[in-house]
């Protein structure tokens, strides 16, 4: 699947129906993390933390020298959302960009991530997807307005230059954290579970 071809969650990760209301996603201590299959067990066994796809990392570091540019140093933090069908969107995503890179045949995977009080605490809003609303058919933007929709909610109610940053968070299910998550707090959500 590429990532302009609309995605659609499995049916057992579609809960944004049962989360969503006019003002978005409800928080809690639990989040979801997209991500591929190939990385689950290093997920698992180190954590999640930020920059942690070593060979992607690896592979963009090479492209960019073999085009003359400038490397850089990955401090990516950890991406988190609300919803499991939210974060599926992102495991797509990133399972079609290893698979172009890699040619292997990974699929997307969704975990759940449990925090306790302090470290949730440090989850923060991503007001770094005021690009992705300002980005003409963002894929992403796309993909939740149709679940807004499909739940009489709208989303385009905002001006993104204008707005609380917790809105990122709770509108669009976008958030972080610096911190590095342990795999004992990291489960995966299999269909069967």
């Amino acid at each position: 699947m590429s990532s302009e071809e609309n995605v659609i969650a499995p049916d057992y990760l579609k809960d944004a129906a049962s989360l969503i209301t006019k003002d978005g996603f409800p928080v809690s201590n639990v989040w979801y993390h997209g991500t591929t299959s190939s990385l689950v067990k290093t997920i698992k066994h180190k954590g999640l933390h930020g920059g942690g796809d070593a060979a992607w990392i690896k592979r963009t570091q090479g492209t960019l020298q073999t085009i003359g540019n400038r490397t850089f140093e990955s401090k990516d933090p950890v991406f988190l959302t609300q919803s499991k069908e939210l974060a599926y969107f992102w495991a797509q995503q990133r399972a079609h960009s290893r698979n172009v890179y890699f040619k292997k045949d990974e699929t997307p995977v969704v975990l759940k991530v449990t925090l306790n009080d302090e470290d949730n605490a440090k989850v923060n809003p991503d007001a770094g997807g005021a690009a992705l609303i300002m980005e003409p058919n963002n894929a992403y933007v796309t993909y939740l307005k149709g679940i807004f929709e499909n739940n009489g909610y709208d989303l385009d109610d905002f001006d993104p230059r204008e707005a609380d940053r917790m809105i990122y968070r709770d509108r669009l299910g976008l958030a972080y954290t610096n911190d590095y998550i342990p795999g004992k707090f990291i489960e995966v959500i299999a269909e069967d579970s």
